[in-house]
């Protein structure tokens, strides 16, 4: 139920958009889902879809960037991808490591960020 209560919060943040601007129809969201989130992309948009039955939004396209890992490692100083010898979904549930020297001595850049970026709506 992860993604059904981030889905709720995206919702009542377009919809409250949509009538602070007096907004008729929303046409199209867009978002950026980091991959350390574990959020399902298609779980959220289910959950959206259906929580825009009945609104302004109502039909509206869903479309989704997912944003990958990038790390910035404080002993060597690579940025990049980190190490990993999965390639599941739980990769990250483990310490994430550099992929150039090893170390866990590193710093999330990238990959954790869920936000709207973009409503489109007529007036």
């Amino acid at each position: 139920m992860h993604e059904f209560s981030i889905s709720s919060e995206i919702v009542k943040s377009v919809l409250e958009a949509a009538e602070k601007h007096h907004g008729k129809k929303v046409l199209s969201i867009q978002m950026d889902i980091g991959e350390l989130t574990l959020l399902s992309i298609e779980q959220v948009t289910f959950w959206i879809k259906e929580l825009f039955r009945g609104s302004v939004a109502e039909g509206a396209k869903i479309k989704v960037n997912m944003i990958k890992t990038r790390i910035r490692c404080e002993a060597c100083g690579f940025h990049g991808r980190p190490a990993s010898k999965r390639e599941d979904l739980f990769q990250h549930l483990g310490p994430i490591s550099c992929l150039k020297c090893g170390s866990f001595q590193v710093k999330i850049e990238k990959g954790r960020e869920c936000n709207l970026r973009k409503i489109q709506a007529l007036r």
